[in-house]
């Protein structure tokens, strides 16, 4: 099983944000959070983790938006970037894929199904 590994979290909802501490740190997994634009980058800056998750609706822009943002960094991640909503539909997975993400979950999300599916994504 891979452990010691870093996620980077962007989501404003505080029960997400806690559900992805308590499973991830069962296993030894860093979690770093952030909830918009600048505190993503404050976060980027810090260092690069090795998954970058993003909630699809943010309080300052969208999952999308800061896809690119982050894809146009100078120095940009070299990591998955995967997206987590609750808000889709048949075409939202496929959405997903056109904008450049490198996976999804879609909420609810269950804790061991977050481990395993960011495990997998850093083997």
């Amino acid at each position: 099983m891979t452990d010691n590994f870093r996620v980077l979290l962007v989501d404003d909802d505080i029960d997400t944000q806690e559900l992805f501490q308590d499973a991830l740190a069962h296993y030894g997994i860093t979690l770093d959070t952030a909830i918009d634009i600048p505190s993503t980058l404050a976060a980027l800056k810090q260092g690069v983790p090795d998954v970058i998750v993003l909630d699809i609706f943010l309080p300052d822009t969208d999952g999308y938006r800061l896809l690119q943002l982050i894809r146009a960094l100078p120095d940009r991640p070299a990591c998955p970037i995967i997206a987590i909503t609750g808000y889709y539909t048949t075409d939202t997975m496929g959405d997903l894929k056109k904008h450049g993400f490198d996976g999804y979950m879609l909420k609810p999300l269950d804790p061991v199904e977050i481990v395993d599916y960011l495990q997998k994504l850093v083997a």
